[in-house]
């Protein structure tokens, strides 16, 4: 499946999450990478939903006295890059927005800027 989208600011927030050490484990255990700090957003034209069977859960965990949600992942490919799309237990993004993670910066590695238009092939 593919799916297109155009590169979105994010609200800062994915460098925090994704450098906690309950969640970069899980990656690097579960999806076969170590995560760069941050997401690349995608906005989207139609929701996109993460169905029971097509999933990896990453687990919620408790860090220096603070609670830290579950999450979901999907492998995917952009520009070639093995990625995955992450979505928080706990979140405010629509449907519509997907946050990605890779082992590099997808920003930087393909010279993205807001509004660029990417595909990303998932599975």
């Amino acid at each position: 499946m593919r799916v297109r989208g155009k590169v979105a600011a994010g609200l800062g927030e994915g460098k925090y999450y994704i450098s906690r050490e309950g969640y970069r484990r899980q990656f690097s255990e579960k999806l076969g990478f170590e995560p760069s700090p941050g997401t690349l957003n995608l906005k989207l034209d139609e929701p996109f939903t993460l169905h029971d069977s097509d999933y990896i859960e990453i687990e919620g965990f408790s860090e220096e006295g603070r609670s830290f949600g579950g999450c979901i992942c999907r492998p995917v490919r952009i520009g070639g890059i093995r990625g995955a799309i992450v979505r928080p237990e706990r979140t405010s993004y629509p449907a519509t927005l997907l946050e990605i993670i890779a082992p590099v910066n997808l920003r930087e590695a393909m010279g993205l800027s807001d509004g660029d238009e990417v595909e990303v092939v998932v599975g």
